[in-house]
C-alpha cells in the first residue's frame, strides 16, 4: 500500500504522522517559498491574512512550480498558464476554458507556526497539535537568540546521528566547541517511550574556543551537555560552562553562561535533508554586534558538521560491498533514537487482516 507521499510504508525510512519543520517564519514574506519534505515538493505562501499555507509545489497541467508563480490575495497562481489554487488545493480558475476537471485540484498540508517555525503534518491523519516540540525559549524574550538553516547532503538519519553524538565534538571541532576530555566524560542516558537524552559533564577542563570568548573565562571551567532527542527528528541541547568549584554541577549556574539550542532535521530527498539551528543565550543580551559573532561561530561549527557526514555519505554511495556499520559506545543514543523512528513507521503499516479459514 502506498503512503500519502506515494511510497510504501514497508520502505521509506521516515515517518509521515508527524510534524517536520518547514522554514522558519522570518523566511516567508512576501514570495512563495520552495521545499522539498519526505519527497514531496512543496510550496510555501502567506496568504492576506498573514497565516501560511501549504500546497504540492506542481500544476497539475504541465508540472510547473508553483512557487514561481504569484500570491494573489489567499490564492496563488501558476506562473505557466495562471491555473488558480486556493489553500486548501481547490483549482479556483482555468483561464483557457470554463471547466475544471477533477484532477485540476492539488493537496494542501496543515501547517502551524510556533515558536519562530512553521512546522508541516506530512501524514494523511488529522494532525495532533500537541505532537509540535516544546521549543518556547527561542522566543523567549529574557533571552537573545541567532538562528540559521542549511540543505546538507546526507540521509537525515545522518545528519541526527551527529547531532545525538557529542564523542566526535573533540575532534570535528577541536577548534571551535570541541575540548579533548569529552571523548572520555561518562555520559547518564536517559528516555522514554519517545523521546531520549543524555547528560555529560566535562569538569575541571579548558573552556572550548567559542565558550571562552563567549564566558569571557581565562582559567578552568566545569561543562555541561543535555540532549534530548523528541519525534520525530528534533535535538533540543541545553550547554554551558562556568567556573571550576562555583556550583553549577549541583544546579547553581549563576556564574556561568548557558546556550539553549535545537536542531531540527527535516527529510529532503533519500540523500538530503534541511537543518534548522537556532540558539538562545542568556548573557551579552540585546547585544547586536556579540549575536553576529555568535552566528559566524555558530555557522563555522555547522559547516564542520556539514563537510564531515557530506563526506560520509559520499563514501556510503560508494560502497559497493554495502559494509555494515560498527557501532560504538558513543552511538548508543543515537541508536535509541532509530528505534523511537522505526517504532513510528511501523505504527504506520497498513494492518491486513488474517484471512478467514
Amino acid at each position: 500500500m502506498l503512503s500519502a507521499s506515494g511510497e510504501s510504508a514497508d520502505t521509506r525510512d521516515f515517518p509521515l504522522e508527524q510534524w517536520y519543520c518547514a522554514a522558519f517564519t522570518s523566511e516567508l514574506e512576501d514570495k512563495p517559498l520552495s521545499r522539498t519534505i519526505c519527497n514531496r515538493q512543496i510550496v510555501l505562501y502567506r496568504m492576506a491574512s498573514r497565516q501560511v499555507a501549504a500546497l504540492t509545489d506542481r500544476c497539475p497541467h504541465r508540472k510547473a512550480p508553483l512557487s514561481h508563480g504569484a500570491v494573489i490575495g489567499d490564492n496563488i497562481e501558476c506562473p505557466f498558464h495562471g491555473m488558480l489554487f486556493s489553500p486548501t488545493g481547490t483549482c479556483l480558475d482555468i483561464p483557457s476554458q470554463d471547466q475544471i476537471p477533477r484532477t485540476a485540484h492539488i493537496r494542501s498540508f496543515p501547517v502551524e507556526e510556533r515558536h519562530g517555525h512553521i512546522w508541516i503534518w506530512m501524514g494523511a491523519q488529522a494532525p495532533d497539535a500537541s505532537l509540535i516540540p516544546d521549543m518556547h525559549w527561542l522566543t523567549d524574550p529574557a533571552l537573545t537568540a541567532v538562528h540559521g538553516m542549511m540543505e546538507i547532503r546526507c540521509h537525515y538519519l545522518a545528519a541526527l546521528d551527529n547531532l545525538l553524538d557529542d564523542s566526535h565534538l573533540s575532534f570535528v571541532h577541536r577548534n571551535s566547541i570541541g575540548t579533548p576530555k569529552i571523548v572520555k566524560a561518562q555520559i547518564d542516558v536517559q528516555g522514554g517511550d519517545d523521546w531520549v537524552g543524555f547528560t555529560r559533564w566535562t569538569l575541571d577542563t579548558p573552556p572550548s574556543a567559542l565558550h571562552a570568548k563567549a564566558g569571557g573565562f581565562t582559567t578552568n571551567v566545569d561543562r555541561w551537555f543535555n540532549v534530548h532527542f523528541t519525534r520525530p527528528s528534533t535535538v533540543l541541547i541545553d550547554v554551558g560552562s562556568a567556573p571550576v568549584g562555583s556550583g553549577a554541577p549541583q544546579g547553581d549556574r549563576s556564574r556561568g553562561i548557558g546556550l539553549y539550542s535545537n536542531g531540527t532535521v527535516t527529510p529532503g530527498t533519500a540523500n538530503t535533508c534541511l537543518y534548522f539551528w537556532h540558539t538562545a543565550r542568556n548573557f551579552n543580551l540585546g547585544d547586536e554586534a556579540f549575536s553576529e559573532v555568535l552566528r559566524g561561530q555558530m555557522e563555522t561549527t555547522f559547516i564542520e558538521d556539514k563537510d564531515i557526514v557530506e563526506a560520509v555519505q559520499r563514501n556510503r554511495e560508494r560502497d559497493a560491498e554495502n559494509l555494515p556499520d560498527l557501532n560504538l559506545a558513543g552511538d548508543v543514543v543515537g541508536l535509541r533514537a532509530r528505534r523511537i523512528i522505526a517504532g513510528l513507521i511501523e505504527r504506520e503499516r497498513p494492518v491486513h487482516a488474517s484471512p478467514v479459514a
